[in-house]
């Protein structure tokens, strides 16, 4: 018994943890937050020795060439151990031919020598070409980047938005009635080859949140061939009735109701009717729920009857065009029950004279024979 108990107990805890990965999971088609712009810190060192064939180094960068520092970027030589000439051409622009380095010295290209020579600054990369006379030398190739902005194409390249809800949407009577509170995580993966540091992110937000928790993310540290996750949670505004139409005849009963949504919500929306609400205009006054069908865009949809008398319909689907969002109630009443009227004792007849007539004749001849006597 005891076995059997651990096994249930098991099977349990993996159903609820099967529950909470389905209302975890992260959405790409959201409204999100969006990265409108960033900037980023670089220093990445590359050393080439004893190099005497021709070779080069090529580097990505997640800015413009005009970003960089234009001293502290560089290309340098040394001759060590005797004198040496060497060609270099960056992105295609010759830069040095045939220099001569005496033994012992260095000599420096800086980022400022090359953009003069016709290096453009519209660039992404920095592709060094290079060859030595001989193999007593040594290159250190420099690239350094403070608060540099990062281009467009690399944000959109590189960086991943996606949602999640932390509570459900619910439709709101009014256009700022309802909210509900999203997680927005934003993704960084680095590819170049080298770690990015102070990665600065400026946020902008869709046009209807509620709340604005920051305008801007930092991400420390991003290492080669990896990611880093920030998050921010806010509020937006949620799905509301936006018309309602009660076509009711008689006993037969349809009110149709239209959602407007500022963005697509998928599988996730829920709504609890209120029939006293004001939005719906006296519309469900006579609402039966025991006869009442509800149809979603032409396909009927479940409910449910809460004990206070208002219904609730859960994880539907909202589109930005409200007329995609129709939902159509129908239910008939009972005819109401005629009650007969009661005529009063006098107004009653007998032989197609009312009582009251018959009464006073009766006076009348009563009020003769007494007469008579005396």
């Amino acid at each position: 018994m005891r076995r059997i108990g651990v096994i249930l107990g098991i099977l349990a805890l993996s159903f609820l943890a099967a529950i909470a990965s389905s209302n975890s999971v992260w959405l790409t088609y959201r409204d999100t937050v969006d990265v409108s712009s960033g900037t980023v810190d670089m220093s990445v060192t590359y050393w080439h020795n004893q190099t005497t064939t021709q070779t080069y180094r090529n580097v990505t960068l997640p800015c413009q060439v005009g970003q960089l520092g234009t001293s502290t970027t560089k290309f340098a030589i040394k001759a060590n151990g005797g004198d040496i000439t060497y060609d270099l051409s960056v992105n295609g622009v010759t830069i040095k031919s045939s220099q001569s380095v005496t033994n012992g010295n260095w000599d420096n290209t800086t980022l400022a020598d090359m953009i003069t020579a016709g290096v453009s600054t519209s660039d992404t990369y920095l592709n060094f070409t290079f060859s030595v006379s001989a193999n007593t030398n040594i290159i250190k190739i420099v690239v350094y980047g403070n608060d540099a902005e990062l281009t467009d194409t690399w944000i959109s390249n590189n960086i991943v938005i996606k949602e999640k809800d932390v509570t459900e949407p619910e439709v709101g009577t009014g256009s700022t009635t309802s909210f509900w509170t999203v997680n927005d995580s934003i993704t960084v993966s680095n590819n170049l080859g080298y770690t990015l540091s102070e990665v600065n992110l400026t946020l902008t937000y869709p046009s209807h949140k509620i709340t604005q928790p920051s305008d801007y993310v930092v991400i420390s540290s991003i290492s080669d061939s990896s990611s880093a996750t920030k998050y921010v949670q806010y509020q937006k505004y949620a799905p509301y009735v936006y018309k309602v139409k009660d076509e009711s005849s008689g006993d037969s009963h349809e009110v149709i109701v239209y959602i407007k949504t500022r963005e697509l919500l998928t599988n996730c929306v829920d709504w609890t009717i209120n029939p006293e609400d004001e939005v719906y205009n006296g519309a469900f006054d006579n609402l039966d729920t025991s006869t009442l069908t509800v149809k979603y865009n032409n396909v009927e949809k479940d409910f449910t009857v809460n004990d206070d008398g208002t219904i609730t319909i859960e994880d539907f689907t909202v589109r930005e065009q409200y007329t995609l969002n129709k939902f159509v109630f129908t239910w008939t009443t009972a005819p109401a029950e005629v009650v007969p009227t009661e005529v009063p004792w006098y107004e009653q007849t007998y032989f197609g004279i009312q009582a009251w007539m018959l009464i006073a004749i009766a006076i009348f001849l009563i009020a003769i024979l007494i007469a008579a006597r005396r």
